[in-house]
């Protein structure tokens, strides 16, 4: 393991880890946003949790904020753009935003459309703050993380998606109509389809990363799929990418 994301920066580990090669993304939580856009509040954040760790522990990255949009708290979702650019001018203060970026992840329900993956846009009631946060990141270079998950659009069509496309194995696939590639696996789809989301919103110039992906070894009884075989496979087909 190289890399490791943690939803808080929980000091113990990230002592734990120190002269290690293991490069770790840090968690600012949704409970801290609206606090966050204060400059003095980010600064102490900054100072308590991340700063102590440098150099001796890999931070490359802090995420402020997990699926944020998948909330429906209208404030919540306004205070995540101000909470980055309040950290973001923080280390750029403490002459750190070469070695840290700042970022958020997102669920996957912030599309509107993903199918085909060319048709990929963003929720229209999401816009208003999705645009400015692509502007933001475009401007800082940094990367858009998404949280993808295809057992969850095969579980709501267990019917029409076939089970060998989203575990990576041997299948007939899809290809796109508009630009002819073809998908082996529904991740790969999945990620085009963000970035023709963010393309239609104008820009080329941001890359997607994966921050979650997973497959669940058991579920409820309407969970078609949710088996540790199925786990299995989709994590080990996954690593062999």
């Amino acid at each position: 393991i190289s890399r490791v994301k943690l939803y808080d920066a929980d000091p113990n580990v990230l002592l734990a880890f120190s002269n290690s090669n293991v490069d770790f993304i840090v968690g600012l939580g949704n409970e801290y946003l609206q606090s966050m856009a204060d400059p003095i509040k980010a600064q102490n954040w900054i100072q308590q949790y991340v700063t102590p760790h440098l150099p001796q522990t890999k931070i490359s990255c802090i995420l402020v904020g997990n699926e944020v949009f998948y909330s429906n708290d209208t404030q919540l979702k306004s205070s995540l753009l101000p909470a980055m650019q309040s950290i973001y001018h923080t280390l750029v203060n403490l002459g750190l935003d070469k070695q840290v970026t700042v970022t958020t992840a997102h669920s996957l329900t912030i599309l509107g459309n993903s199918y085909p993956p060319s048709a990929g846009t963003f929720r229209q009631d999401l816009a208003q703050y999705i645009q400015p946060l692509l502007n933001f990141h475009a401007q800082i270079n940094s990367p858009f993380l998404i949280n993808a998950y295809p057992y969850f659009a095969y579980k709501d069509n267990p019917g029409q998606v076939q089970l060998e496309y989203v575990l990576f194995q041997p299948n007939q696939g899809m290809t796109d109509p508009s630009t002819n590639l073809h998908y082996d696996n529904m991740l790969y789809a999945q990620i085009d389809a963000v970035y023709w989301a963010m393309k239609a919103m104008g820009h080329t110039d941001i890359e997607v990363k994966i921050s979650e992906t997973g497959w669940p070894s058991k579920g409820d009884t309407d969970e078609a799929g949710a088996t540790p075989e199925n786990a299995g496979l989709y994590n080990g087909n996954l690593l062999q990418r």
